[in-house]
């Protein structure tokens, strides 16, 4: 392996852990008659109304806390047409770039009607890791992993366990700083570095097109470096919080049950005694539910 250049300075500093939300408790599976379905930008309560047709107060009675805010997941109440049998066309998607874009980048596919999720994580080094992978293999499922460069350099043989296990490849930085506090030349290093050592590990292999900011932390400069270095900034529909202290099993389980919806990119991270145990019965949860897996890059897709 090639000698690992040194850093460039950066200003990066930690960033506020912030506490997790409160959760409502969530079924085994879905109420009956009830779907679920993320918002897609300028979709408004009239047009969902007439997708659905059923009257606005019975959506706004199944989704007491309505925000209409894009990426939110919402209930349609029995009765309700599918949104995969709706009669409207999807709003049309000719490239990633035309995808919905938020706070921490593209966070929902383009497909926001067919029951597909993606699963990603952002992993370093851990223990479970190689299990998790095998798990995921085991059941038939594809999922996208975003590999830290640190973790590489004591551990390069990372990339062939999700490559050999059939999941996809996606770049999380090197040094896990926050990119919101570094230089241009600090980020170019910093994924440039990772792509490196990806395809120093594994022939063939890289990580691009797809870039997970550490905290999904994006401005304007780091999406345009990205970009000009072959990267799309990826966030996610659903936040697992898995790495919250003292998270349990059953939190993590409700939070991703309730948020998640057709379309959804759902965020984990290194296996954890949490979510190791949480995980098992998402994907029970999903299969249930007539939930397909997807990569990130296949629910990016136009």
């Amino acid at each position: 392996m090639a000698d690992v250049p040194t850093s460039p300075a950066t200003e990066a500093t930690p960033v506020e852990v912030v506490a997790p939300l409160a959760l409502q408790p969530a079924p085994e599976i879905q109420p009956d008659g009830y779907e679920s379905y993320c918002l897609w930008p300028n979709d408004t309560l009239g047009l969902l109304a007439a997708n659905a047709k059923v009257s606005e107060q019975t959506i706004l009675a199944a989704n007491p806390g309505w925000t209409g805010q894009a990426g939110r997941a919402i209930r349609l109440p029995p009765g309700s047409v599918p949104p995969s049998q709706w009669a409207a066309p999807l709003p049309p998607v000719a490239r990633v770039e035309d995808l919905p874009f938020g706070i921490s980048g593209y966070y929902l596919g383009r497909d926001n009607r067919q029951k597909r999720v993606a699963l990603s994580f952002d992993v370093g080094y851990a223990e479970g890791n190689q299990d998790l992978k095998e798990m995921l293999a085991a059941r038939g499922i594809r999922a996208t992993f975003f590999v830290l460069g640190g973790a590489l350099v004591r551990h390069p043989y990372i990339i062939g366990q999700i490559l050999d296990n059939g999941h996809e490849l996606g770049n999380h930085s090197y040094t896990h700083d926050n990119m919101l506090y570094m230089s241009e030349s600090v980020i170019r290093w910093e994924l440039a570095l990772t792509e490196q050592l990806t395809q120093e590990a594994y022939p063939g292999a890289t990580t691009r097109p797809l870039l997970r900011a550490p905290f999904g932390a994006i401005n304007g400069t780091v999406v345009r470096v990205a970009n000009s270095e072959g990267f799309h900034a990826v966030g996610w529909t659903v936040d697992s919080r898995d790495w919250d202290d003292g998270v349990t099993a059953d939190a993590i389980y409700e939070r991703v049950v309730t948020q998640a919806c057709p379309g959804a990119i759902i965020a984990f991270h290194d296996a954890n005694p949490a979510n190791t145990v949480a995980l098992p019965r998402l994907l029970d949860f999903f299969e249930r539910n007539g939930y397909q897996f997807v990569t990130v890059s296949q629910i990016l897709s136009p």
